[in-house]
């Protein structure tokens, strides 16, 4: 396989290889920003779900 670079004096010339470089850091974002959402929905709806099965249950002491 051959890349066509012979020397290093020619790696300044090299490009990017994939579409959309650049686009790293607000695809980031964007990734930890779904997570962050994501986590706090998950959050809530185990808190509604436990809410549901437990309910108003308070342990009392025991005599």
């Amino acid at each position: 396989m051959n890349t066509g670079i012979t020397t290093l004096s020619k790696l300044p010339e090299v490009t990017a290889l994939y579409p959309m470089h650049g686009m790293e850091v607000p695809f980031a974002l964007v990734t930890l920003g779904f997570f962050v959402l994501f986590l706090g929905w998950q959050l809530v709806m185990e808190r509604k779900h436990h809410k549901a099965i437990i309910g108003n249950f308070t342990a009392s002491p025991a005599e």
